[in-house]
């Protein structure tokens, strides 16, 4: 049985245990990707012959492995926790348990799960991060950019206000301003629709 574990789980980093719902999550079986995740062969651990498996947990994040199993334990329900696993020289692993605990006769008599190495779903998260991150610093600048417009359609709006009273009050010499009163409308109701949209965009994607 051990061999057909270990076969199934070789090509992934996972691997399965059985543990003692001790202070040390004392393993007594362990099949897979074992040394590929934690740097250990599973000799090392079995039994907490060289090192316990909690031994192995990052030291921030035992509190909340703890907590998590014993609530899912007292509810009756399978826990699914994420945590940092240290290796010998010293490197975190990211890891996540899915895993459950077993009653015979109503006694808890062991835990079971698997333990995944989940750097790839780390990379992923702080990918998902750094693009919205990115996508907010965009936002912020396209709204500055907005704002810029605005200013400046306040502006124009008042040119052509301005050119429109110089223009009447010149008659036929005011030609000229008439023109610019309207070339600078029209650009000012351009950039109105250019804000407008913009601001649309930004909202639909906030």
């Amino acid at each position: 049985m051990k061999d057909v574990l270990d076969s199934i789980f070789s090509s992934v980093e996972v691997f399965a245990y059985r543990c003692v719902n001790d202070d040390d999550y004392t393993m007594k079986e362990m099949h897979g990707a074992v040394e590929l995740i934690t740097g250990y062969a599973p000799d090392a651990i079995l039994g907490n012959a060289q090192v316990s498996f909690v031994g192995l947990m990052f030291e921030e994040d035992k509190e909340k492995v703890f907590a998590e199993i014993d609530a899912a334990i007292e509810a009756g329900k399978n826990w699914d926790v994420a945590y940092r696993l240290v290796r010998p020289n010293g490197d975190l692993v990211p890891v996540r348990e899915r895993g459950n605990a077993v009653f015979q006769d109503g006694e808890l008599v062991y835990l079971e799960g698997l333990i995944v190495g989940a750097q790839a779903e780390v990379d992923l998260r702080n990918e998902m991060h750094d693009m919205l991150h990115m996508s907010q610093t965009k936002n912020d600048r396209v709204r500055q950019v907005v704002s810029q417009i605005t200013r400046s359609l306040r502006q124009l709006n008042m040119l052509s206000i301005n050119a429109s009273v110089e223009a009447a009050r010149s008659g036929e010499a005011g030609r000229g301003f008439a023109v610019v009163a309207t070339e600078m409308k029209a650009l000012a109701n351009q950039n109105a629709t250019w804000a407008r949209a913009i601001s649309d965009e930004l909202r639909l994607n906030s």
